[in-house]
This record gives C-alpha cells, sequence and structure tokens, in this order.
C-alpha cells in the first residue's frame, strides 16, 4: 500500500502520507512546521488523479508498505 510521496522542486521537498485509512496528509516543514494538513482521501478518486504534483512540485518518490 502506498504511505507516502516525496515531491521535489525549486531547491526544496514536501510530502504527502496516506494513513491507514486512507486519509492524505500534506506537510511542508516551511510553511506547515510539524503540522500536518488533510488534503482528500486515497480512495476519492478526484484525489488520486492530483497526486503526481503537489503545487510546483513534481513526485520524486513513492513509499509503499505491507
Amino acid at each position: 500500500k502506498m504511505r507516502g510521496i516525496i515531491y521535489g522542486g525549486q531547491s526544496h521537498f514536501t510530502c504527502r502520507f496516506v494513513s491507514p485509512n486512507g486519509s492524505i496528509w500534506f506537510n511542508d516543514g516551511i510553511s506547515t512546521g510539524s503540522e500536518c494538513i488533510p488534503d482528500g482521501n486515497i480512495h476519492d478518486t478526484s484525489s488520486v488523479w492530483r497526486l503526481n504534483r503537489c503545487g510546483q512540485k513534481h513526485a520524486v518518490a513513492v513509499i509503499y508498505a505491507r
């Protein structure tokens, strides 16, 4: 199962985490600090289609776990 995506661009990285219940959470250490912002659900197809980009950044790594 997909558990996270790392995005890179503009000399900065951001990420999205996917919780076991499918909730997607966004984090950008500069703007959100240690807070994660709710960002959709993996089971919602409109959320899935936008996962390859995050703002101006492109996905550079995907993390999977059993």
